[in-house]
């Protein structure tokens, strides 16, 4: 099928809205993007005005070293920023996606992410000056420990050539750890270095470990889980929270559910108009969302979805898309990445290369989209494109075929062409490249297309030299984590590349740890239910 308007007019809806969060400029909301990432050694033009990085020459290898960032990186540009969503296994295995639960946070108790920073204090006047006084002393003091940050969520050059540094001093060991996200539940199960990254997993919005699911008791499990971190870690490394994940979309697919705001999901929200109301109400309710979330001690949300869904015929992803416009579905995820990340919590845009028109369910079968590029151009890629240039942290990658792009044999979550010249590149055989440079993220390996025909060793090992950073829900982690090191002392996982991923988790780490961390009180909050009263009214 296919769609008469360019991407253009996504920029074009996107650039009409109205800014929603007060003092946010369009560039803070997109961020500065720079180089690219680790898996894209080609990518070397710098940051470009789109959150993407550039590339130049051919498409990206999976095992070169990542040029140098040059500026900013927002999510979305150059290999810092972070992602993931855990939909998982078959009958029998953990899913990421779960049964249905309405969960939502609203905008009203998020941080002021988009708050202009207050005044400058006045300078003392001469008389007022106490005698003797230095133009030192009057200096401000140096802040002690990291500094707070209420803007969208942003990985500098400073945060990867930080994360680079403490990647060269780890051992292969810690390095394969730290690209590695098992769940909750597997956390303690390692294979000799803690892992740098968990998702809180459950069943009807009772997360694992916390008996209830109240946000009292998720707060209590993820501080657990940083402490147990931080036990098994030394130096600077032990000051670096472990990115936190949850699937929160709201509507079918939501954790974080008994005693948290019960926002809509994406296809009610979709159904407000006209689009630009619809995008705006979208933003508030994620930053609301994304403020319980880091109430909690979640810092990265497997948010928002960006499948477009078939105009006929069935859908697996149903309605956690936004709907069967790609330029509406675009705007709106777009509105979704601002929302979540302006409160300090990484977005993830998935699945990668698009699943919304497929009626297989990933979690059972490997599926073929089966979309030429021609199509794919001008429906799949155009909310994934919005996303990244809305700064969107992470891309997880969903598990299906797409022989119009060369992933004919292997799901498109270990597939080069799929990861490292589709997503990160410029693309192949005619599907444009979308030069994405945050953290890329497989969807769950404990999902039948990979978990029936690999183990969790070379699942994982797989997924890095294909183009991922971090490899989401293995079966086994420690076996993961020792099938990547074995990869690389055999030489069939470059060891580059490997590093390169780990400081892209890693840089993920140090930025969104620069939020400050909202009061519980912010969780389902008056505010928060006069939003949801809000959008209630306007239909979703």
């Amino acid at each position: 099928m296919r769609h008469p308007r360019s991407r253009c007019a996504v920029a074009a809806l996107v650039l009409a809205l109205p800014v929603v969060l007060a003092g946010c400029s369009q560039d803070d909301s997109a961020g500065d993007p720079a180089a690219g990432p680790s898996a894209a050694a080609a990518m070397t033009a710098g940051p470009t005005a789109t959150g993407r990085a550039e590339t130049s020459g051919a498409a990206p290898s999976t095992g070169a070293s990542s040029t140098a960032d040059t500026g900013d990186v927002a999510g979305g540009a150059s290999g810092s920023t972070g992602s993931t969503e855990a939909s998982a296994a078959s009958a029998g295995t953990a899913s990421t996606d779960g049964k249905p639960a309405d969960s939502t946070p609203a905008a009203s108790g998020a941080p002021a992410a988009s708050a202009k920073p207050s005044a400058s204090p006045a300078k003392p006047s001469a008389s007022s000056a106490k005698p003797g006084a230095s133009a030192e002393a009057a200096k401000p003091k140096p802040r002690i420990g990291p500094s707070k940050q209420t803007g969208p969520v942003r990985v500098t050059a400073d945060d990867r050539a930080r994360a680079a540094a403490l990647v060269g001093s780890m051992t292969p060991l810690q390095r394969a750890a730290t690209v590695v996200m098992p769940t909750n539940g597997q956390a303690g199960k390692t294979g000799g270095a803690p892992y740098g990254a968990v998702i809180l997993m459950g069943t009807d919005g009772v997360v694992d470990g916390t008996g209830s699911g109240t946000p009292q008791r998720v707060k209590a499990a993820a501080d657990d889980l940083q402490q147990q971190y931080r036990s098994g870690t030394t130096g600077p490394l032990r000051d670096i929270p472990m990115l936190v994940g949850v699937d929160q979309e709201y509507g079918q697919v939501a954790r974080l559910v008994n005693g948290f705001t019960k926002f809509p999901g994406a296809g009610a929200l979709a159904g407000i108009s006209p689009t630009a109301k619809a995008a705006s109400t979208v933003t508030k309710v994620a930053a609301a969302a994304g403020a319980e979330m880091r109430a909690v001690g979640v810092n990265l949300d497997f948010a928002p979805d960006a499948d477009v869904l078939p105009v006929d015929g069935s859908s697996a992803i149903g309605d956690r898309s936004y709907g069967t416009d790609p330029q509406r579905t675009g705007v709106l995820v777009s509105a979704a990445v601002r929302g979540y990340q302006s409160a300090g919590v990484a977005a993830t845009l998935k699945h990668f290369p698009g699943i919304g028109r497929i009626a297989t369910d990933t979690h059972k079968a490997l599926p073929d989209l089966s979309a030429s590029c021609a199509e794919w151009n001008e429906t799949e890629a155009v909310p994934m494109r919005a996303g990244i240039d809305a700064g969107a942290a992470a891309v997880m990658t969903g598990h299906v075929l797409m022989p119009a792009a060369g992933a004919d044999t292997v799901p498109a979550s270990i597939s080069p062409a799929i990861v490292g010249e589709l997503l990160r590149g410029k693309g192949t055989a005619g599907c444009d490249g979308l030069g994405f440079g945050g953290v890329t993220v497989s969807d769950s390996m404990q999902m039948a297309p990979i978990a029936n025909s690999f183990s969790s060793g070379e699942a994982a090992w797989r997924a890095l030299a294909a183009g991922q950073d971090l490899v989401l829900m293995p079966i086994d982690p420690a076996a993961a984590v020792r099938g990547i090191v074995a990869a690389v002392q055999s030489g069939e996982l470059p060891s580059q590349r490997l590093s390169d991923a780990a400081t892209a988790v890693l840089a993920l780490r140090i930025a969104v740890a620069r939020y400050p961390t909202p009061p519980l009180s912010v969780v389902n909050s008056p505010e928060h239910q006069q939003l949801l009263a809000e959008v209630r009214r306007l239909g979703a």
